[in-house]
């Protein structure tokens, strides 16, 4: 090899290993840059009640051209579960939880999982801890309530299904020095019950969720998202439009366990445009 071919050589090799060695480099930065993880934004349809009990059609076609995916709700709308199951497929929207409140479950828990079956559901939820008023509970009654908790998760567990608790403010007014929610969260089994938390009521019980979100890591696969007016009454607001620091609640969504979300709204004055901008605020807030 001449001095010409030599010097050749080593300049096409010098560019060989800086170009080999950048290649390196750059796939080392790709990969420490974690994966974006998108969410199904659903609707927890009590949402849209009133559109949805005049022309559940009507009303569910624009949820799903809104860009919702996934939906919490009650039965079967229509003359058969045939039809509403195949009108749901037809618009690509998943009926992913439903459930009852205590009574409902004291009543035939297994009337609860047979119809979450027929629909398809993936998840059950208890709305109400008791099958009365709130009042004159004590902390052996909550302590009671994550026993019953317990043993209907076991039975729902065993048909295939998810169960899930949702909570409203009730349980964070201490009783006896302590936070019923806390005792729930201490009784229950997490492989029997797991947390469908609304963001609003916690918050509206004077707690947090992310100090909640830290000490139990991995309980809260389920969210209501639902956003606090910034009134005296502290009541709804369609979300991104109240007060409630969303962006830095979902920083925790993976130690929270965040697997669905429901946008909800419990009295809106127009339901279908609060289901519209709470929908836009997420998606851009998620994919931001």
């Amino acid at each position: 090899m001449n001095n010409t071919s030599r010097r050749r050589f080593i300049k096409t090799t010098a560019k060989s290993v800086a170009l080999a060695g950048l290649t390196g480099y750059l796939a080392g930065c790709y990969k420490t840059v974690p994966e974006k993880k998108i969410h199904q934004i659903g609707l927890q349809v009590f949402t849209i009640q009133k559109p949805y009990q005049n022309d559940y059609k009507a009303a569910l076609r624009q949820v799903a051209e809104i860009g919702y995916t996934t939906l919490e709700l009650g039965g079967p709308m229509g003359d058969s579960l045939e039809e509403f199951l195949a009108f749901l497929k037809e618009l690509g929207l998943r009926p992913l939880a439903g459930g009852a409140s205590m009574s409902g479950f004291v009543e035939s828990t297994q009337a609860v999982i047979e119809e979450s079956l027929k629909m398809g559901k993936e998840w059950i939820i208890c709305y109400w801890p008791w099958t009365d008023s709130k009042e004159g509970k004590t902390l052996d009654d909550w302590i009671k309530v994550a026993e019953q908790l317990n043993k209907i998760g076991e039975q729902v567990k065993k048909a295939g299904l998810k169960f899930a608790y949702h909570n409203h403010d009730l349980e964070f007014e201490i009783t006896e020095g302590k936070i019923p929610y806390d005792i729930l969260l201490d009784r229950t089994d997490p492989a029997l019950v797991a947390m469908e938390i609304d963001l609003y009521w916690i918050i509206k019980g004077n707690q947090e969720p992310i100090p909640y979100f830290e000490k139990y890591p991995g309980r809260f696969p389920l969210w209501h998202v639902k956003d606090m007016d910034n009134t005296e009454e502290r009541s709804f607001a369609c979300v991104g439009q109240g007060i409630i620091d969303f962006p830095s609640i979902f920083e925790r969504a993976e130690t929270a366990g965040l697997k669905h979300m429901f946008v909800e709204h419990d009295r809106p004055e127009d339901p279908m445009e609060c289901a519209r901008v709470s929908f836009e605020y997420l998606n851009n807030l998620l994919n931001a």
